[in-house]
């Protein structure tokens, strides 16, 4: 038994890797695999720390020299022509933190990768970025928790508290306490980028900007009103730049949770030509108008631990696709 062992160990190993190998060529063939990012650095803020939004710069270095190896990779102009080819692979990034201008660009310029970041253009004007405006205040203010309780805001599910708080939650409540917390949401998230840092930012061939709502609000909680202003706002801000491209991404991400299907059809009807989620699956129509993105961070530091992460909602995704086409 034991010489039996030893004989059929290398041969499972060896049939199990077949079988991985040819499923990943198999899956991937006509596929298109979309990466999100949000933070490179060594010293992520609490805010990153808190929602793994941070990967480190020499493992974002490893994750890039993967794809680069593993898929081919496109541009958002190849994407937006459709020249989409076997085994694509596109990097995106969302928000404007500065460590993409900083840490991010050098290395994605090292391995010749285009790349698009879609961008809040209020947090870089100056406005408090949203998203960590209501994580903060869920996480650091327990009156804000309470403020939420007495107003009936509250938590469903396993869906966090700060989906739930809309812009007027919000104000009430910055009225109640006269304060904006600004220096505190800036400690709190980090530094973004200025308009400097995407003047010289649009002057390189491989990256790209993309529309993200002029500030990072939950989509599902604005009207149809709010949401195409928003839009249209930040789009009239981002078109001052030549690298701008008619690519929109979701805040937040997560469909029917953050955005809803009529919405994602009503940011396609007014000017975007790609909507993006932050759905974790690969994209088995590379054509179609709405897009979902695998989010990697310092967590996925080797082969096996990436190709988890491009599976993992993926394979049961295209078994379900497929018995309703």
């Amino acid at each position: 038994m034991p010489l039996i062992r030893r004989t059929l160990k290398p041969v499972a190993g060896s049939l199990i890797g077949a079988f991985w190998g040819a499923t990943k060529v198999i899956t991937l063939q006509g596929a298109l695999s979309v990466f999100v990012y949000h933070d490179v650095s060594n010293n992520p803020s609490e805010f990153s720390r808190m929602y793994n939004l941070n990967v480190k710069p020499d493992i974002f270095d490893y994750q890039l020299n993967f794809i680069k190896k593993n898929f081919n990779i496109i541009s958002p102009n190849e994407l937006l022509s459709n020249r989409v080819p076997p085994k694509a692979a596109l990097i995106t990034f969302d928000d404007g933190m500065r460590s993409f201008f900083v840490n991010a660009i050098p290395i994605l310029g090292k391995y010749g990768i285009p790349a698009i970041i879609f961008l809040n253009m209020g947090p870089i004007k100056g406005e408090v970025f949203w998203s960590g405006l209501i994580t903060y205040l869920c996480n650091k203010r327990y009156d804000f928790v309470e403020h939420c309780a007495e107003n009936k805001v509250l938590a469903k599910g396993n869906m966090p508290l700060y989906l739930f708080c809309t812009k007027e939650i919000v104000e009430l409540y910055l009225r109640k306490k006269q304060g904006s917390f600004e220096n505190e949401v800036s400690d709190f998230v980090g530094e973004f980028a200025a308009e400097e840092d995407l003047e010289r930012a649009a002057e390189k061939r491989n990256i790209f900007f993309g529309n993200h709502l002029f500030n990072h609000h939950v989509p599902l909680l604005m009207s149809d009103e709010d949401l195409l202003e928003s839009f249209s706002k930040n789009a009239n801000e981002l078109k001052k730049y030549r690298n701008y491209r008619d690519m929109f991404s979701f805040p937040f991400g997560q469909p029917g949770t953050c955005f809803s299907e009529k919405q994602a059809s009503m940011i396609l009807s007014n000017g975007a030509k790609r909507v993006f989620s932050s759905d974790g699956a690969i994209n088995y129509d590379s054509a179609s108008s709405y897009l979902h993105r695998i989010s990697l961070s310092s967590f996925n530091d080797s082969d096996s631990k990436i190709w988890f992460q491009i599976f993992r909602k993926s394979v049961g995704r295209k078994t379900m696709e497929s018995k309703t086409k």
